[in-house]
């Protein structure tokens, strides 16, 4: 038998001892994988989001609002700007492209956005695949194309009958039933928030809120909603002309700028990163009394063994073969919790993902592994061969005729 059997053996003895002890190293690796993976996707999706935008113009507010809004759609718009200031963006020499985007309704919650085809130049789907899953994309008012999640939640296709927007954000419960959209094309899973809403012609928006309601009148006075938009998405020529046009709209127009990567940086040194740090801190804690877990079962068990132990010895084992033999138990014991962990951890991420995505936004690819994620696995294993360390010299050490005769 060798060495390793004969180590799984005695693991297999005390069932009882060995489950708890792996259990202890299993959970402190899951919270450490959940912790780094949910932070690091994270982080990857909100710098994903900011791809391609320079900056983005909206109403006067919060900049940051404005950002979560327009790139994450995970806030309320700051308001409306004038449609001039988009065309006047367009006509810049400097700028690459201006995308519009006027928001303000919802699909049960995802928020229907309205834009122009070009909204989707520059994005990708995962693996490769093409942007549209099937169909095509919006080319007159009340055409829609769905994201991935809205359509996988509620089953939508191409052949789906129209759906009905609802006014406000979040609660779908005021609804244009006079105006419904036919679904043109689905778009392939990204990774991003693309996933997470209903496009159309930003003239569907318009028309929709320059027609009341039955039972609502036209306000004398009331701003006209087809000369606003929520957001200009801007891509410029040259970046490095960002701030001085940032600079220069928060300071002359009837508008505000926002730097989506210096906002989310913001975001991300203020409490992602603070929060990573306390959580990854709890995580190896956890570790840390598992991997004493390893040390005070193995140093338990080595006092009820001694005779074994003699016995060996007696047989022919030499002192190295029983250091050996302890330490390859505390090996298996660190092993099977570290794979243990990393299942149990991926697999929580795995069953909560479309939880996550749906209340939070963040698209979490459970099963991705990070070279961080290995090396901290690794860790935790040769912590647990050092935790034996203890153990198998105490094993090394004992002397033969000493315990035969008390034992």
């Amino acid at each position: 038998m060798s060495n390793l059997q004969l180590a799984l053996s005695y693991l297999r003895s005390r069932l009882f001892i060995t489950f708890l002890t792996v259990t202890s190293v299993a959970l402190g690796l899951a919270l450490a994988t959940i912790v780094y993976t949910l932070s690091r996707q994270t982080q990857d999706m909100l710098n994903t989001g900011t791809a391609g935008v320079d900056f983005v113009v909206g109403a006067k507010g919060s900049p940051l609002q404005l950002v979560l809004n327009s790139i994450y759609y995970l806030d309320a718009p700051t308001g409306v700007i004038d449609v001039a200031a988009w065309h006047t963006l367009q006509q810049n020499p400097e700028v690459e492209s201006a995308i519009p985007l006027t928001l303000g309704d919802n699909y049960y919650g995802y928020p229907i956005v309205g834009t122009v085809p070009a909204f989707f130049d520059g994005h990708s789907a995962l693996n490769g695949k093409n942007l549209l899953a099937s169909g095509r994309l919006f080319n007159t008012q009340f055409e829609v194309v769905i994201g991935a999640q809205v359509a996988a939640q509620f089953h939508l296709t191409l052949h789906s009958k129209p759906i009905v927007g609802a006014h406000g954000w979040g609660k779908y419960d005021d609804l244009h039933t006079m105006f419904p959209y036919t679904i043109v094309g689905v778009l392939s899973p990204t990774g991003s928030n693309l996933d997470r809403a209903v496009y159309t012609d930003y003239h569907s928006i318009w028309a929709i809120h320059a027609h009341p309601d039955a039972d609502e009148k036209p306000q004398p006075g009331a701003p006209d909603p087809t000369k606003e938009v929520s957001a200009v998405l801007v891509q410029l020529h040259h970046p490095a002309a960002k701030y001085f046009m940032i600079q220069q709209i928060n300071a002359y127009e009837n508008a505000m700028a926002a730097d989506p990567t210096k906002q989310i940086q913001l975001v991300s040194q203020t409490f992602i990163d603070p929060l990573q740090k306390i959580l990854l801190l709890v995580a190896y804690l956890v570790v840390l009394v598992s991997t004493l877990s390893i040390l005070i079962s193995l140093y338990l068990t080595i006092s009820q063994r001694k005779r074994d132990v003699a016995i060996m010895r007696s047989l022919g084992a030499t002192r190295a073969d029983i250091f050996y033999l302890i330490t390859m138990e505390a090996a298996a014991l660190a092993g099977i919790g570290v794979i243990a962990g990393w299942l149990l951890g991926h697999g929580l991420l795995a069953l909560f993902s479309s939880t996550i995505a749906a209340q939070f936004g963040i698209i979490i690819s459970a099963w991705h592994i990070q070279s961080l994620e290995i090396r901290i696995a690794c860790s935790v294993w040769i912590l647990g061969i050092l935790a034996g360390l203890l153990p198998a010299a105490m094993a090394y050490r004992l002397s033969v005729a000493d315990t035969l005769v008390r034992e």
